[in-house]
């Protein structure tokens, strides 16, 4: 899969992941075939087949960071997958994804195109690159950090519906996404 596609294909799952609040999967319309988990490399392999982001965060430290009590959800050995649910209604929703990727994060996100929000670069510890986008809205905030160690990129979506706090959502996916750098993703 060509750069650019993966790129895509990763937007686009993205997109669905925030829009559908995790329950349910979804395809771009450039390839109606591709059922992905947002941001998950469609074809791991190796020690990145067993990886799940959610193996080095729990439960307790999210729901620190969001202010919030979440749960964790990471789905079986066949189809992984790391979100953290709110515990009560309305709360905010966190989920981790990953790419291999054999460029840059600059580079990834040129493929991308022009996304809503405001993007800043963020300086982590161990990244060789990361950014975040918040998107606040009438009806809710999206927040998406990226973070690249080596040849993965870590994707943290983050979202909760109107009241929210935008600055509280940033701070905790700048949280996850440092405590994500430092383990550095699959070996």
């Amino acid at each position: 899969m060509t750069a650019p596609r993966r790129a895509a294909s990763l937007t686009a799952g993205l997109v669905c992941l925030l829009l559908t609040g995790l329950l349910a999967g979804c395809s771009s319309e450039a390839d109606p075939a591709a059922r992905v988990p947002p941001a998950a490399d469609p074809t791991p392999s190796g020690d990145a087949a067993a990886f799940n982001p959610c193996d080095g965060l729990s439960a307790e430290e999210v729901s620190r960071a969001l202010e919030s009590d979440v749960r964790k959800e990471t789905g079986s050995d066949a189809l992984a997958r790391c979100a953290f649910l709110p515990v009560v209604e309305g709360g905010p929703t966190l989920n981790v994804t990953y790419l291999v990727w054999d460029g840059s994060l600059e580079e990834a996100f040129d493929a991308m195109g022009d996304l809503d929000g405001q993007v800043s670069e963020l300086d982590l510890p161990r990244a060789d690159a990361a950014r975040l986008v918040v998107n606040a809205g009438d009806e809710a905030v999206l927040v998406t950090g990226f973070v690249q160690v080596g040849d993965v990129i870590e994707t943290v979506n983050a979202i909760q519906l109107a009241p929210y706090d935008a600055d509280r959502m940033a701070r905790a996916t700048t949280t996850v996404l440092t405590r994500l750098a430092r383990a550095g993703g699959p070996s």
